[in-house]
């Protein structure tokens, strides 16, 4: 993928931004058509680019949540089953939203080598999470 010089970056944040909230549901080819940026791979590695993926997801979160917001406080007023299963429907949209951050750690046992088994920076643990030291010690992992 190609990738876009500050001042490209900043054209068309600069245009993204001026489209609203209507830029937010358009795709790379209805942004060349509908701007003066006319390259839909100019678009795509935009769109794609980390800081704008999360200035999206932001921007679509609250607009979610302003019109769950406003379908729960017509909710008294209407008789319609099919609402109440929209505000049900969108609700668990955010529950998926839902990033975990922080680092993850996957535990596995992977059978070594000969060459891995001897490399200087291995340490072989058993299931319970105790390590043989070089000294012929165990030592317990917290």
């Amino acid at each position: 993928m190609m990738q876009l010089t500050k001042a490209q970056f900043e054209e068309c944040w600069n245009i993204f931004i001026d489209l609203g909230e209507e830029g937010l549901y358009m795709n790379h080819y209805q942004l060349a058509q509908a701007t003066e940026i006319p390259r839909a791979w100019q678009w795509k590695t935009f769109l794609t680019d980390p800081k704008v993926v999360d200035y999206i997801t932001t921007e679509m979160n609250i607009i979610r949540n302003a019109a769950i917001n406003e379908m729960v406080h017509k909710a008294p007023d209407s008789n319609s089953v099919g609402q109440s299963q929209l505000i049900n429907a969108l609700g668990k949209l955010d529950e998926k939203a839902v990033k975990k951050e922080g680092p993850v750690f996957i535990y596995t046992y992977v059978p070594l080598n000969d060459e891995q088994k001897y490399a200087p920076n291995i340490r072989t643990l058993d299931a319970e999470g105790i390590e043989k030291n070089d000294e012929g010690g165990w030592t317990i992992d917290e």
